[in-house]
């Protein structure tokens, strides 16, 4: 083969080459992100603080009512869970709603960024979450699951809230607030007593809703400049 020819079919190889290798570098860029699960991460509560020892299974409590309180948030709530216990006040696992006032500057800051609103916004929203929390909570019947797992520091204790929306179907308010664009995803995660979903599948299911909600421009996503 001439010199002149063996040089032209290089230069088309090369060519041919280049174009696959663009080809490839689009497609994989066109595809879209895969969801992240929430990273596994378990209250830490100091030897000897915890004013009870958390429990190796859920403590289930389906008659629990709503105490209403000013420092309610959407998902950190005073509740009495039974006529024998005393009220106690849970923080929702999973999700991390809107402050409803400046009284963590930083926390407030670092939500700003996360729903690209202000932090004025932040505080609007939240007070419009923990609105739509307690009439909800007022309206329909839920259920408290604990394992009396202590917040650091506080004298709270993490739960997983179920809400009977309609006759026989229960939901967590943790899906619900994310769905309403009243949450984001984060925090202490658990195990859901009764459910064959692990933590990651429920995490990347709540990531799902997120999802939506921001597409949808739900709740606090109406004011992002994300």
């Amino acid at each position: 083969m001439p010199f002149r020819d063996t040089l032209l079919n290089l230069a088309i190889t090369c060519v041919l080459v280049l174009i696959i290798v663009l080809v490839a570098i689009l497609l994989k860029e066109s595809r879209p992100a895969p969801l992240q699960a929430l990273p596994v991460m378990m209250a830490q509560v100091p030897a000897g603080q915890a004013s009870r020892a958390p429990l190796p299974e859920f403590k289930i409590f389906p008659k629990a009512k709503l105490i209403e309180s000013r420092a309610n948030e959407a998902d950190t709530l005073r509740i009495k869970v039974s006529d024998t216990e005393d009220e106690h006040i849970f923080v929702l696992y999973f999700v991390d709603a809107p402050d409803i006032s400046l009284i963590h500057p930083q926390r407030v800051q670092e939500q700003g960024r996360y729903f690209g609103v202000s932090s004025q916004r932040v505080i609007e929203e939240g007070q419009r979450a923990a609105n739509y929390v307690t009439q909800l909570l007022k309206q329909q019947p839920f259920t408290v699951m604990t394992r009396w797992e202590e917040v650091p520091g506080l004298s709270r204790y993490y739960a997983l809230i179920l809400v009977e929306i309609s006759p026989g179907k229960q939901v967590y308010l943790a899906d619900l607030l994310v769905q309403k664009g009243y949450a984001r995803v984060a925090g202490v995660t658990s195990s859901l007593p009764a459910d064959s979903r692990s933590i990651n599948d429920y995490a990347l299911e709540l990531q799902e809703l997120k999802r939506r909600a921001q597409q949808s421009k739900a709740g606090i996503w109406v004011a992002s400049k994300l």
